[in-house]
């Protein structure tokens, strides 16, 4: 050793020796350990107050699959001791979905599952609506993925914190708690659905269609069609037809089964052909407390009242005081309250004898999204027609489709009406073939079963005979009922060769049993009613630009509109008759393993 090293070694000896802290502890209180948030009876720790925590990384469906859950956090400091462990503790939603569904109102939440962030979360985060904090990792890793069953949606919350080697070090504080979920299927993260209603003079199928998988497709019955949707797996768990327009009963029978369900399930409600005329209030209170708004007013025009027609003013508000039949589609969650469900209402426009023209339906298109953490569906993307006249009361304009008489040939304002509000909004239109039957038949036909010949008569006795052609001899009742008529001078002699008026089909019919026709009551195939009854390969008079088939008994646009054949008849069978199954009828989106 060298005399300067000596001398070094000498000094270091000698002179007081000092710990220097880079991070000097400016503390007059003992070291403790790191219990209770860092102080024992308010004697502070020093490493606990230096831990910095660890941070989750932003979570996004994308790092989870149907099977796992995948999450990462940043790294723990602490400058005076090692990180030696990551503690990541995770827990579930506790007990049934309403346990935690019930914390949030559903006008808040059902329509949109973004409509109130901050308070959804707030609720989702309150402790006694999730189990205990379990333990799933310890180690140094920054990565976890937690695996579950396949099929079941699965909503956890983890929190985590960086610990010390030893009991003296401490850990950091719990970072804040990060909600994540399973994925599952596309089929099963979003329903599609598709609702239509139909009316009297808006004929065709009644339909329910969930994920493109028909529920319910029929146009043979009457009054409303009800399925329920279970909203924890979009179970079907009912499915009936109600005749509310002519049994009061069924309407009843209707407002009890709807009470069967609470809030986790979904009410659907379609019509076919007509529904207003027996619907009482029990039904339309029942129908408001799931979300309903028109149905009650159209109740109140239609049933359980005296109806009082005028021809001056529209005393009943209904814009038609003659006709009923109006296409409605519904869908509601039990308890949500009036006017916050999802409804279509159309106009029971009738027209004649359309052949490109095609009435309006209710129909309901949209999307329900799985909600992971609440473990329930919910409505978004919904979208329902509507016409103008019941959501924002704007008549339909004159000339239109619905309003069809032009604005200079309106009716002026009598000068006696002591208020405009008591003229009627418009005047509606419908024309169609089995409301305009008897003035065509009344219009057409001079003394039956004989029909007068097509001529003129002077007062010279000098006689003139129509100089069309004998193809257009026609009234508007041959058009359109199998053609001409014999026509006979007024002697007796035959004039023009054609069908008399009881060679011509289904002449009961026609004249009267029509008004008493509907597909329940006609038999199979319609043959207690008239075997000619929407039958296309049947040709009758030829006209130019019309259609061969036989106008006057089409389906949707004959004198019985509602009378079609060939129809398809689509329907769920329920195969539990004592509802006790958990899954009544075949159809779900969800299979629940686990």
């Amino acid at each position: 050793m060298s005399f300067w090293q000596q001398v070094l070694l000498l000094l270091c000896v000698a002179l007081p020796q000092v710990r220097s802290d880079y991070f000097p502890f400016k503390g007059e209180k003992p070291l403790y350990a790191a219990v209770a948030g860092g102080s024992i009876a308010g004697r502070t720790t020093r490493h606990s107050a230096q831990w910095q925590p660890p941070l989750l990384q932003p979570w996004d469906p994308l790092r989870a699959t149907s099977t796992s859950i995948t999450v990462s956090w940043t790294a723990g400091w602490n400058p005076w001791c090692d990180v030696a462990y990551y503690e990541l503790q995770a827990r579930r939603p506790a007990g049934h979905p309403l346990k935690l569904a019930s914390r949030l109102g559903l006008q808040y939440g059902e329509a949109d599952t973004e409509s109130d962030i901050p308070f959804e979360q707030k609720v989702t985060m309150q402790d006694e609506a999730w189990t205990q904090w379990g333990l799933q990792y310890k180690g140094r890793g920054r990565v976890f993925t937690k695996l579950v069953e396949l099929g079941t949606p699965h909503a956890v919350q983890f929190r985590v914190r960086a610990c010390g080697k030893v009991f003296l070090d401490g850990c950091s504080e719990w970072t804040p708690v990060q909600t994540t979920h399973t994925v599952l299927s596309a089929a099963q993260d979003k329903v599609n659905f598709h609702i239509r209603g139909t009316g009297k003079n808006a004929h065709n199928y009644t339909v329910i269609e969930i994920n493109r998988i028909t529920i319910y497709k029929r146009r043979d019955e009457t009054g409303l069609v009800l399925a329920v949707f279970s909203r924890l797996d979009f179970s079907l768990q009912w499915l009936r037809t109600y005749d509310t327009h002519r049994n009061r009963s069924e309407a009843l029978l209707m407002s009890k089964d709807i009470r069967r369900f609470n809030q986790t399930f979904f009410i659907v409600v379609a019509s076919a052909i007509a529904w207003e005329w027996h619907a009482p209030q029990s039904l339309v209170k029942t129908m408001e407390f799931c979300g309903a708004y028109h149905f009650g007013q159209w109740a109140h025009i239609f049933g359980e009242q005296k109806h009082y027609e005028s021809p001056a003013s529209d005393l009943q508000q209904t814009a038609s005081q003659e006709e009923f039949g109006h296409p409605y589609a519904f869908i509601g969650i039990p308890g949500i309250g009036t006017g916050n469900g999802w409804e279509s209402l159309m106009h029971n426009t009738g027209h004649y004898l359309p052949i490109n023209a095609k009435p309006q339906e209710a129909v309901i298109r949209g999307v329900s999204y799985y909600d992971y953490v609440f473990r329930l569906y919910r409505m978004q993307d919904v979208f329902p027609t509507k016409s103008a006249f019941y959501m924002k009361a704007t008549p339909p304009s004159a000339g239109t489709f619905h309003n069809p008489i032009p604005q200079i040939k309106r009716a002026a304002m009598s000068s006696n009406m002591p208020s405009s509000s008591m003229l009627p909004s418009y005047v509606p239109y419908v024309g169609s073939l089995q409301k305009s039957i008897t003035v065509i038949i009344e219009a057409n036909e001079t003394v039956p079963p004989f029909n007068f010949a097509f001529l003129l008569v002077t007062s010279a006795e000098v006689r003139y005979t129509d100089p069309r052609p004998r193809n257009f001899w026609v009234t508007e009742i041959e058009r359109i009922w199998e053609g001409s008529s014999a026509r006979y001078f007024r002697n007796g002699t035959l004039f023009a060769t054609g069908l008399a008026l009881y060679s011509r089909s289904c002449v009961d019919f026609v004249y009267h049993d029509f008004n008493f026709a509907s597909p329940e009551l006609c038999g199979d195939n319609f043959t207690k009613c008239c075997d000619k009854i929407d039958v296309p390969q049947v040709a009758s008079a030829t006209t130019e630009g019309r259609d061969t088939k036989r106008d006057w008994m089409a389906c949707s646009i004959g004198i019985a509109p509602t009378l079609c054949k060939n129809s398809e008849k689509v329907m769920q069978v329920n195969q539990s008759k004592d509802g006790t199954h958990k899954w009544p009828f075949p159809f779900r989106v969800i299979d629940w393993t686990s």
